[in-house]
């Protein structure tokens, strides 16, 4: 039988096949010496042994896969912001965006607490990503604005809820799921910094695909990434490459292009200052790789 893992603990899985039965599966010691580790979201084959139980045989081929968090096969990043506290870590989302680009999966920025939203803080984000071309969407998980639209954005897709802590995805998957009943951190009064909630990664079927709530937030593994392969993954600078340069890192070089494209107000300089900082970081993690 196939089917999907919504979620593991130890070595048991639950696997939702599609006849919404779901089967409590081991998985076999081959996985282990094989070095293979089953995620959430995995397709797997398993064989039943009992009453709504089985063994795992085999992992399908995934098309991706993340380790923080633990899950495979996401079609959508869902990236959480808050409209007002904490504020937001753009070099964050940045760093989510660049590792949706590196591995195929459409993401969508969504700005929540807008019932106390800080407009001016809202705007600024928004005027920021508009040049990427990416989605955003404004709502508000105790007020209920705009989450009819976001249920919309979710409909058949693996979707993976990340971010800050703090910003509120689990108050947002309890205002989209009831039922679910997860449980809510909350912003320390006394530093804006907040409590980790969420233990493990585990899928939850809804609007003909599934969500995923997550741990904490997920940090860019850009080890293997060269600094001048960072331009490629930036939307709105790919829609800017004439440059004198063919492998120009749009910085310090002559006739660039992008550096024309940010005068002129058709690329975000925050944004830029940004990706600036990451092209630094990858030149100097070059330098250090063999120390």
């Amino acid at each position: 039988m196939r089917g999907i893992i919504l979620k593991g603990i130890g070595s048991f899985y639950t696997v939702l096949c599609d006849d919404g039965e779901s089967y409590i599966c081991k998985a076999r010691g081959k996985f282990r010496i094989d070095g293979k580790t089953p995620l959430p979201g995995d397709y797997v084959e398993f064989e039943p042994s009992g009453e709504m139980e089985g063994y795992m045989r085999d992992i399908l081929p995934r098309k991706n896969a993340f380790l923080r968090p633990a899950v495979a096969n996401v079609d959508q990043l869902v990236i959480v912001m808050a409209a007002s506290a904490p504020k937001p870590d753009l070099l964050l989302t940045d760093k989510l965006l660049l590792d949706c680009e590196r591995r195929g999966v459409s993401p969508l920025l969504v700005l929540n607490k807008c019932d106390e939203r800080d407009t001016e803080l809202v705007n600024d984000i928004i005027s920021q990503y508009q040049p990427t071309g990416y989605r955003t969407i404004e709502v508000s998980a105790h007020g209920g604005e705009g989450l009819d639209e976001l249920k919309r954005a979710l409909f058949s897709k693996v979707s993976c809820f990340t971010g800050q802590s703090a910003v509120g995805k689990s108050s947002l998957l309890n205002a989209l799921l009831p039922e679910l009943d997860l449980p809510v951190g909350g912003l320390s009064r006394k530093v804006e910094r907040g409590k980790h909630t969420t233990r493990h990664a585990e899928l939850w079927p809804v609007y003909g695909g599934a969500v995923v709530d997550t741990p904490g937030f997920s940090l860019l593994e850009s080890d293997e990434l060269a600094p001048e392969e960072l331009p490629s993954f930036y939307p709105e600078m790919k829609e800017h490459n004439d440059c004198y340069f063919t492998a120009c890192l749009h910085m310090s070089e002559p006739d660039c292009a992008v550096k024309r494209a940010l005068e002129e107000g058709k690329i975000s300089r925050g944004r830029y200052e940004r990706y600036c900082e990451l092209v630094k970081e990858l030149i100097e993690k070059r330098k250090h790789r063999y120390d």
